[in-house]
């Protein structure tokens, strides 16, 4: 009985994760297409500030969509989610966040500082986390050749 239903669990988690990187490819390409309609706005005459913020929010909210895509894509690689991953998917989204506010000048000295040593935690964090990587399973490792 618990082989049929870790089978069915592997499938499940196959097809959601396959349906998650088809949205968030298609999100990719939506925002592909939205940072180069902005930026024909951005270029033309009588630019404004707005145009450029929002040029540059469309452009790294796409690398965000690329780093959780690449999350995704690692699942089915590894068949396990790796924290270092999750960590360069964190910091590229706080370094997003942290930027847009910088643009919009909502941010003080304190707040930058915070979100500062926030990120550099994540990247303190990541490097341990490829220092110290969990032991691979003898299942999953790659029988030895003669190459």
């Amino acid at each position: 009985m618990q082989g049929p239903i870790t089978r069915l669990y592997k499938l499940s988690i196959q097809i959601a994760f396959n349906l998650a990187i088809v949205v968030l490819v298609l999100g990719m390409f939506v925002g592909v297409w939205r940072v180069l309609a902005n930026l024909g706005h951005t270029l033309g005459p009588g630019t404004t500030p707005e145009a450029f913020q929002t040029l540059i929010i469309d452009a790294l909210t796409l690398l965000v969509v690329i780093e959780l895509v690449r999350t995704f894509v690692d699942y089915f690689e590894w068949e396990r989610v790796r924290i270092h991953v999750l960590l360069d998917a964190g910091a590229i989204f706080l370094l997003r966040e942290l930027i847009i506010q910088l643009y919009a000048h909502k941010f003080g000295a304190v707040d930058v500082v915070g979100w500062t040593a926030g990120i550099l935690l994540l990247l303190v964090a990541r490097t341990l986390a490829v220092r110290w990587q969990p032991p691979v399973h003898r299942e999953a490792a790659e029988p030895a050749g003669p190459y």
